[in-house]
């Protein structure tokens, strides 16, 4: 049984884990504590989904654990090899439960729970959700990697907003800030596919590849409260005028369309 003073006590450790890593890398602190504000948003993100859901209290609880620690391993990669990359130094996922083992911080919560959270951890970042004959996986797998989108979304675009003032190459991955978008990375869209993390080749690609999660969203909350933001227009507006970018508009606004038709309140 997951209580609220499990809760506490998670969001207690985790502050006191990252303080360790603000205190011991100052020069890093900037980044450590936006990976930080990340999740704890994405903890109150997947919150409001199960509650769009009429999930019952115990699995609301659950979603929340798995918001707060879907990351825990962004602190470590970055504090070891100063990226977010995970082709660049580790799978940030695979790092986050190996930190929740090494601490034992989920021995309260039953073996079933320990599970559904690891693995939904080791999914959220992957390019599809790993088969798993526990449908609750799958379920929550899915939940999270909605609200992990729906927050990143959010902190880019405020990112973008501010890039002329004050660059961050950690949050882009390092890539040029070139014209060029790679053909691949149209050719998924196109096809209304998310774009694989291997195809990028520009910072472009990386905007394109944000906005081609759209098609990875699990539930209509999701894609009513993206399309709410207007997040993808506010990457539209960061990129060069062409033909390409037309084209993925209208493929964007078409999917809106096609989609939110279908939304019953």
């Amino acid at each position: 049984m997951i209580s609220k003073n499990i809760i506490k006590f998670y969001k207690s450790w985790f502050d006191n884990y990252v303080n360790q890593f603000v205190q011991q890398y100052p020069d890093m602190s900037e980044n450590i504590e936006i990976k930080a504000d990340h999740s704890k948003k994405v903890s109150k993100e997947i919150v409001a989904l199960t509650q769009s859901l009429n999930l019952n209290n115990e699995e609301v609880l659950l979603a929340e654990v798995i918001g707060l620690f879907h990351d825990i391993g962004r602190f470590r990669q970055y504090a070891k090899y100063q990226t977010f990359s995970d082709s660049k130094s580790q799978n940030h996922a695979e790092l986050g439960v190996e930190v929740l083992k090494e601490n034992n911080i989920l021995k309260d919560l039953s073996k079933e729970n320990q599970e559904i959270i690891y693995n939904s951890i080791l999914n959220h970042s992957t390019a599809k959700i790993i088969p798993d004959k526990n449908e609750k996986v799958i379920f929550f797998s899915k939940l999270i990697r909605d609200a992990d989108k729906l927050d990143i979304w959010r902190l880019i675009t405020e990112y973008y907003m501010v890039k002329e003032q004050k660059e961050n190459k950690a949050l882009e991955l390092e890539l040029p800030d070139k014209d060029e978008i790679s053909d691949n990375v149209l050719e998924s869209i196109i096809n209304k596919q998310v774009v694989m993390k291997e195809s990028m080749k520009t910072l472009n690609d990386f905007k394109l590849l944000q906005i081609a999660w759209l098609f990875d969203l699990n539930f209509d909350y999701s894609i009513k409260r993206l399309h709410e933001k207007k997040y993808l227009d506010k990457i539209f507006n960061t990129l060069p005028e062409n033909h390409k970018v037309n084209q993925i508009k209208e493929i964007v606004n078409e999917y809106f369309r096609n989609h939110i038709e279908t939304f019953t309140y």
